[in-house]
């Protein structure tokens, strides 16, 4: 039996997270021969018919009814090609697609639908069903710590809770851009589910260069997630230069296991 590869793995609910929060780890870690392993959790497509709200989507992201995913995974593998990384996804529907559990931004950015209560177990089991496939055993997992409250962070965070009772190290990653949206109170919440010391991760230019073009890549997001705060580029270097006290920076906290 061959020795499994051991690389640090990247949690991502979707076809961008990881690398709009992490983007500056990842260029660096890459760099450093660490071959990144990002997983794109609710990366499926979906079945049966949309509802409206998944249709109103595909429309402000200027994507048909058929399309949206296989133009999702090119913008994917045009940002992993810039970070030098290796992206993966799960075949789990978005929270868009789910039948008629969330119909708008309110019940997106609000509770878990009952019905997904367990969900977690489902994406765990896939997910180890994905990196046995693989033969990769993470050194370390990173996932969004849930900044913003979409149901798909909830969901990947809940299950990297339960990843820390197998032993594994799981770090958690500042969601962007809902992190630098006004308002937010990224340290209070995230002190809440962390259980130590946040570490400072900088990075040089060179990598704060990958980061904004790999965010470039997903130019059907950007007028969504960027709604509140303008130009892409400039927002997230200022976002990484408040993290790093004037030097691009991104900002990790080691993930507290459930009570």
């Amino acid at each position: 039996m061959s020795t499994p590869d051991r690389r640090p793995v990247f949690l991502s609910p979707h076809y961008d997270d990881a690398e709009l929060s992490c983007g500056g780890t990842l260029a660096t870690l890459a760099d450093a021969g660490a071959r990144p392993l990002i997983i794109t959790i609710f990366g499926g497509e979906p079945t049966g018919e949309l509802n409206e709200f998944a249709r109103q989507m595909h429309e402000l992201w200027g994507f048909g009814p058929q399309d949206a995913i296989a133009q999702r995974r090119e913008e994917e593998a045009c940002a992993a090609d810039i970070l030098e990384v290796e992206s993966r996804w799960l075949d789990l529907p978005d929270a868009i697609y789910r039948e008629e559990r969330y119909l708008n931004d309110d019940h997106l950015f609000g509770a878990i639908h009952p019905r997904e209560a367990t969900l977690f177990r489902d994406i765990r089991d896939a997910l180890f069903q994905l990196l046995d496939s693989l033969e990769i055993e993470p050194d370390a997992f990173f996932c969004p710590i849930g900044v913003g409250n979409h149901v798909d962070h909830q969901h990947v965070l809940a299950t990297a809770q339960t990843l820390t009772f197998r032993g594994h190290e799981v770090i958690a990653w500042e969601d962007y851009p809902y992190a630098g949206d006004p308002g937010v109170d990224v340290e209070t919440l995230a002190k809440r589910r962390s259980d130590g010391v946040p570490e400072i991760r900088p990075f040089d230019e060179a990598a704060m260069q990958q980061k904004i073009a790999a965010i470039n890549c997903y130019r059907s997001q950007h007028p969504v997630i960027f709604r509140f705060q303008g130009d892409p580029a400039e927002a997230t270097r200022a976002y990484a230069e408040r993290i790093g006290n004037g030097s691009p920076a991104e900002r990790f906290w080691p993930l507290r296991s459930p009570m």
